[in-house]
């Protein structure tokens, strides 16, 4: 499948087609009844708790820093490094890597500046740095920058990151999706960066300037006069906040939006005679799986889990629930990645599903349900409340489960409920957990699989801990070869699917609907699809 995005139109079942609505002639028509010329009107789901992304993990706060902010590397249609604040992307072949992997350097562009006019140099790489790593503010995460020794300043545009170890996630740090570098000019008096009047008013580099924020209702950027590419071509950027996917469907459908960045799936074939609209899909390394806590007494038994994994027909999910918007998982690494293998996914066979637990002695009871020494095989599911694609998912996961003999309870959470960390998924009070993962653009999944990574030393919430697993994912994060770690990757997941500690089920696509005199706007399949707003046109 092309790794680039589809247009597509909806009609009573999802079909490709061409990628506008409206003929030619009709465009002007269109435009002035509902296109406000260079003011593009979008809709966020939630609104960003702050500003300054190393104080969120919301996927708003990786849009709104495309917008304010220039990282290092963006990451266009194709997954690709497009150089931004740095010119150049380091590998061991241009030199900027050292043979030993000790030494990481990054070319900086002259002539990038604040939106107040100074200049964007060194030292705003270093004190950012120094504020992630230092303890002194509630950052999201450390992991990765803490693996940085020094940053050492070879002049004010070119700086080089002297590791503890070789450590090959280290190119893409300051990149989308981890901390831009923020103004050390502003914030260096500070001691602590965390709830301060800059994280709701910052001073960026970026294409945009925050003009104005109405809190709980929406948030409106105008272009940076002094960005280094050049002023954007639109005038305005109007970020709606609208919780309910249906009440960000009815704006676009009155030409009140013009980008709804992420229909839910339930709601797609909604879109079919919306007059004037544009309608693309993109896969995304975004990752739906059936997470198994192995804390759980029932879920230690990996015949349990085997079963469970060869029980659930993820086809039909996909097909029935998600609109077929989706491409079956075999791992955690996406298929457009370099890192992507030929494993295959866990095969439907629920007749299988039945020797496995008849092999570990759990055998059907009088109402259907298997028993062992007393014991009920009786686990629950969780997701977050308030999903309709989800809540069906759920209940095709616990009929089909309870057709190989497992009882299931559905036991849902709100969204900031279930990821907290005082949550179910991170104290380890949960059965199956049927979520979501957004993965970055490197493979790197150590803190996710690695026995030293369970809560609270980091994000290992299926509590999973195999020596050779991690020491494959260990030999791949200190590898700068793409080719060996790509084997490490492989070797690492043909363990685990075997030893099943999740289910992985689909990559998405996301569907993405906007107004159709909305130009250049080219969703990516990482992190966020704001990558070039200043391309924009409307």
């Amino acid at each position: 499948m092309s790794r680039g995005y589809r247009c597509w139109l909806v009609a009573a079942l999802v079909t490709f087609g061409g990628c506008q609505k409206i003929a030619p002639s009709d465009e002007h028509a269109a435009q002035a009844r509902w296109t406000i010329p260079g003011v593009v009107r979008t809709a966020v789901t939630e609104e960003p708790n702050t500003l300054v992304r190393m104080f969120s993990n919301q996927s708003s706060a990786d849009d709104v820093t495309a917008l304010l902010y220039e990282p290092f590397f963006r990451y266009d249609d194709r997954e690709r490094p497009v150089p931004a604040l740095a010119t150049t992307f380091p590998t061991i072949a241009n030199g900027l890597i050292s043979k030993d992997g000790l030494r990481v350097t990054f070319p900086l562009r002259a002539g990038v500046r604040w939106s107040d006019g100074a200049p964007v140099t060194s030292a705003d790489v270093i004190f950012t740095w120094h504020a992630i790593v230092d303890g002194k503010n509630p950052v999201v995460y450390t992991a990765d920058y803490d693996q940085i020794k020094a940053i050492v300043a070879e002049g004010p545009h070119r700086v080089t990151f002297v590791m503890k170890r070789p450590f090959s996630p280290v190119v893409y740090l300051f990149s989308e999706g981890t901390f831009s570098p923020l103004p050390a000019h502003l914030l260096r008096g500070y001691a602590s960066l965390n709830n301060i009047s800059y994280d709701a008013n910052p001073v960026g580099d970026g294409p945009f300037v925050l003009a104005q924020w109405m809190h709980g209702s929406r948030l409106v950027f105008k272009p940076n006069p002094l960005y280094w590419r050049g002023p954007p071509h639109v005038r305005e950027i109007d970020m709606e906040v609208i919780p309910d996917p249906t009440t960000q469907l009815a704006e676009l459908r009155t030409h009140e939006i013009d980008l709804v960045d992420g229909v839910m799936k339930n709601l797609v074939p909604q879109l079919h005679g919306i007059p004037g609209i544009w309608v693309q899909t993109q896969l995304q390394a975004n990752y739906r799986h059936l997470d198994f806590n192995l804390r759980s007494p029932l879920l230690r038994d990996a015949n349990v889990r085997r079963a469970i994994a060869r029980a659930v027909d993820v086809r039909k999910i996909i097909a029935d629930v998600y609109g077929g918007l989706g491409v079956q998982a075999a791992t955690d690494i996406p298929p457009f990645s370099w890192a992507a293998n030929d494993l295959q996914p866990i095969r439907y066979d629920p007749a299988e599903a039945g020797r496995l637990l008849a092999a570990s002695r759990w055998l059907p009871g009088a109402d259907g349900i298997r028993m062992k020494q007393g014991l009920r095989l009786a686990l629950s599911i969780s997701s977050t409340t308030d999903n309709r694609p989800n809540a069906d998912a759920e209940e095709i996961v616990a009929d089909e489960l309870r057709d190989v003999g497992i009882d299931v309870t559905i036991k849902n959470y709100a969204g900031g409920v279930l990821f907290s960390e005082q949550g179910p998924l991170y104290r380890g009070v949960y059965d199956m957990a049927w979520i979501v993962n957004t993965e970055g653009v490197d493979p790197d999944d150590l803190a996710i699989w690695g026995c030293a990574f369970f809560p609270p030393h980091g994000a290992n919430t299926n509590f999973y801990c195999n020596q050779k697993v991690d020491a494959y994912l260990h030999d791949a994060q200190i590898s700068y070869d793409q080719q060996r770690r790509k084997s490490d990757y492989r070797n690492a997941w043909r363990i685990m699917l075997d030893e099943a500690p999740a289910l992985m089920i689909y990559w998405d696509r996301i569907v993405v609907a906007g107004n159709a005199n909305l130009r250049h706007f080219r969703p990516s399949p990482v992190i966020t699809d704001y990558w070039n707003a200043w391309e924009w046109e409307i």
